[in-house]
C-alpha cells in the first residue's frame, strides 16, 4: 500500500547540492544531472529495477521523464509477445516518487501511502522487440498540497509515449508521512518483517502466467475462486526488505494473476487496470485473494474484479478488463 522514501530543500535538475537529511536519516547525494537516478528516488534498491532514465520540469505542475522498459528482465518478462502489464503501472509508480524526491520537494526517508493507481495501455503498440523500449512520460501534477516546502499529497496523470505514440495514460495519487507521524500509524507493525516461513505450494505457473514457481504470488485456497497470497522469501524483484508490509506492486500481480486464474484456459492479458488501497497488507497475516467476472461495459472485453482481504478486512480492489481472444 505504501512506500517508504525524505526534504529539506526542493531540488531541480542540474542542482549539485545535497538533500538536507533528517536527524539520523543519512544523506543522500543529488544526481548531478537530471539523467542520474538514484534507485533511492524511486524505492528500488537493484539498479536492474530502475525504469526511469531522466527527468526534467517544464513548469510549476508539469513534468518531462524517460524509461527504458526492459525486454529481457527476470520479473517483468513479456505476456503473449508484449510489455508485461505490471511495467506500465511500475512506471507510473516510479515516475510519482521520482518527482516528489527531486523536484516536490520530500526527503529520502519520508514514507508514501499509494491510495490508487489506475492505467489503460493500447496492447497493439506494447510489442516487445530484441531491445529495450525507450518511452517518454508527460507529467501533470494536481491537487498538490505542500507544507514547508514538501509534498503532503497530490495526484500525477501521465501520458506514455513510445516514438510519439501513446501507449499508455494512468494516474497515481499519494500521500506523504514524515517518520515519526508513519511510526506513530504503525505501531507495533513498524518492525514487520517479511518473514522466511515455509511458502505455500504454488497455483500453476501456466494459469497465472508465470515461468517460475517463485513468481506465483497465489496458493491454493479451500473456496473456489479464492486463493492466499505467497510470496517467495528473499525475492528482490517483489519485495523490498526494508518495507513493513506487503508492496501495492505485490498486490497488482496478485490480482492480475487472479484474474488469469479465473479467466484460463484463455489468454487474459489487461489493457486496463484500476486499483484501490484501502489499508496496509500485513506481513504474517493471511491474505485472502478473491476474483470473479463482472460485467464489462465495452463489447468484446471481459472485466474481472480482484479483492484482497485480511481479517475479513478489504485491503485493496482492482478491476481489470482484458480484450476477448476473438477479437
Amino acid at each position: 500500500m505504501s512506500d517508504t522514501m525524505h526534504v529539506g530543500t526542493m531540488v531541480r535538475p542540474g542542482d549539485t547540492h545535497p538533500l538536507r537529511p533528517a536527524p539520523n536519516e543519512r544523506p543522500v547525494p543529488l544526481p548531478r544531472r537530471n539523467t542520474d537516478v538514484p534507485g533511492e528516488f524511486v524505492h528500488r534498491p537493484a539498479a536492474e529495477d530502475v525504469l526511469i532514465t531522466s527527468w526534467r520540469r517544464l513548469d510549476a505542475t508539469h513534468f518531462s521523464l524517460t524509461a527504458r522498459w526492459p525486454h529481457d528482465h527476470t520479473y517483468f518478462t513479456p505476456s503473449h509477445g508484449r510489455h508485461h502489464p505490471i511495467l506500465t503501472g511500475e512506471t507510473i509508480r516510479q515516475a510519482g516518487l521520482l518527482l516528489s524526491h527531486a523536484e516536490l520537494g520530500v526527503p529520502v526517508g519520508h514514507h508514501f501511502i499509494l491510495g490508487d493507481l489506475v492505467y489503460t495501455t493500447h496492447p497493439e503498440r506494447l510489442t516487445v522487440g530484441s531491445s529495450p523500449t525507450e518511452v517518454t512520460i508527460e507529467v501533470t501534477g494536481s491537487r498538490l498540497r505542500m507544507r514547508a516546502g514538501a509534498l503532503v499529497s497530490g495526484r500525477f496523470d501521465m501520458s506514455i509515449r513510445e516514438e510519439g505514440r501513446i501507449v499508455a495514460t494512468g494516474h497515481s495519487s499519494v500521500t506523504v508521512t514524515a517518520p515519526p507521524v508513519y511510526r506513530r500509524i504503525r505501531g507495533a507493525r513498524l518492525t514487520a518483517r517479511h518473514a522466511g516461513c515455509p511458502v505455500r505450494p504454488p497455483v500453476a505457473p501456466r494459469l497465472t502466467g508465470n515461468a517460475d514457481d517463485s513468481d506465483v504470488l497465489l496458493a491454493p485456497c479451500d473456496q473456489p475462486d479464492r486463493w492466499l497470497l505467497r510470496v517467495t522469501p528473499g525475492h528482490a524483484a517483489v519485495v523490498n526488505p526494508a518495507n513493513d508490509h506487503v508492496p501495492g506492486m505485490v498486490l497488482l500481480d496478485a490480482a492480475q494473476q487472479a484474474a488469469r486464474v479465473v479467466t484460463a484456459p484463455g489468454p487474459f492479458v489487461p489493457y486496463a487496470f484500476g486499483t484501490e488501497f484501502r489499508r496496509y497488507a500485513e506481513h504474517g497475516l493471511p491474505c485472502v485473494i478473491e476474483a470473479h467476472r463482472v460485467p464489462s461495459a465495452i463489447p468484446s472485453t471481459t472485466t474481472v474484479q480482484v479483492t484482497g482481504y485480511q481479517e475479513g478486512e478489504p485491503v485493496f480492489a482492482s478491476t481489470l478488463t482484458a480484450l476477448d481472444v476473438r477479437t
